[in-house]
């Protein structure tokens, strides 16, 4: 959590042939955001897919699971328009509500010939599989419930 900009930024200039997408939840993303600068300035064309429940989607998922659904400090109240961030970088930046507007908006950052930010909006409930549970290993990976 945190690191997804910067390692996308790195994988796009030791692969400058390759697309490379950043799929990253908006807490996380916050975190190193800042670096949107450095991409636009120095015109790497990293994507961003940004999951953005207004919570931090991975903790919130272990107090729902594994701690009778005690959720503390998992909350973003104060998130920004992302859309309106990435503009203010210099970039292109679309937000994506409905499942028939995925596909066109990937193409259309797809096209872009620089960084690329698309806010894709989904429930605070979504999940994300396979997880492994708090202090267990890989070989305890749970997958999505039927």
């Amino acid at each position: 959590m945190g690191f997804e900009v910067p390692a996308a930024l790195g994988a796009q200039i030791g692969m400058p042939d390759t697309p490379v997408w950043s799929v990253a939840g908006d807490g996380g993303f916050q975190m190193t955001m800042s670096e949107l600068a450095t991409l636009v300035e120095n015109k790497i064309p990293v994507k961003f897919a940004l999951l953005n429940n207004n919570c931090l989607g991975m903790v919130s998922q272990w107090q729902d699971l594994f701690y009778d659904k005690s959720f503390v400090e998992t909350a973003y109240t104060g998130n920004p328009d992302f859309v309106k961030l990435a503009e203010a970088y210099g970039m292109f930046g679309a937000r994506v509500t409905q499942e028939s507007e995925v596909l066109p908006t990937i193409k259309a950052a797809m096209n872009e010939p620089g960084p690329a930010l698309i806010d894709f909006v989904i429930p605070k409930e979504e999940n994300v599989y396979p997880m492994i549970p708090a202090g267990g290993s890989i070989e305890e990976q749970m997958e999505e419930p039927e």
